[in-house]
């Protein structure tokens, strides 16, 4: 994947001190998504009127979430024995990759590649927020590196709740149609969410629609800000 707009490295990201103190400091800011995610989606409101079905597959999400990061904690700890005993155009490469891929992450910078757009419209009962959770794992778990609905970008952090005419995003209100874009395969992301009992099935049943169109280029503009952590610094040996 690419990232949308090229930006100029910083001077202070230019050694190989510097990247690992970025590096570290965005691992942190997963860690701080993460739970975060796990907070938001617990809110006693939305859970009350889950089913337990819904209970079980976000249960079975933020378990996924914990071991993805914890593998990225080690990958973490892997790059800095690079960055350590690697020559230094090696260790720039190596910290390279890894910004780009936590920038990729955590949804800080526009990205552009292979994708789906998928079109969901329905009234409150046959698309909800759950519909739409279910639809961001289902994505995720088919290899989506990034997401985006109706001009907002999720990540770990953004949490759904059902309102009077639509649903919100981390607070911010949307109504049918829902519009996401997902890049990855296309052919695997649109597999998944016709699968038996998926997305589509389930909206469709409900008497909503659903429409899936297939991209060779599609554009995520959407970002998030990079949370500077209030608590939180990195630590150098």
């Amino acid at each position: 994947m690419s990232k949308r707009i090229r930006v100029k490295t910083p001077s202070k990201l230019q050694t190989p001190q510097g990247r690992r103190y970025l590096i570290v400091g965005l691992t942190i800011i997963l860690g701080i998504f993460l739970s975060l995610a796990i907070k938001q989606n617990d809110e006693p409101k939305l859970l009350s009127s889950a089913r337990e079905d819904e209970l079980v597959r976000i249960l079975d999400d933020l378990s996924k979430q914990k071991d993805n990061l914890e593998l990225e904690l080690i990958k973490q700890s892997q790059v800095l024995d690079s960055l350590k005993s690697g020559s230094n155009e090696e260790a720039k490469k190596v910290a390279q990759n890894r910004i780009d891929q936590l920038i990729l992450l955590s949804g800080t910078a526009p990205v552009t590649g292979r994708g789906i757009q998928v079109l969901i419209t329905g009234d409150v009962y046959s698309v909800s927020a759950f519909t739409v959770l279910d639809s961001v794992q289902e994505l995720r778990d088919a290899g989506a590196v990034a997401i985006e609905i109706n001009g907002n970008r999720i990540i770990n952090s953004t949490y759904f709740n059902d309102t009077s005419d639509g649903i919100t995003i981390n607070q911010a209100k949307i109504r049918s149609p829902y519009r996401i874009n997902a890049l990855g395969d296309p052919e695997t992301l649109a597999t998944a969410l016709k699968i038996p009992g998926g997305l589509a099935e389930k909206v469709t049943t409900s008497g909503g629609q659903v429409v899936i169109t297939q991209y060779a280029t599609l554009v995520i503009e959407s970002t998030v800000d990079l949370i500077t952590p209030q608590y939180a610094v990195p630590v150098t040996k």
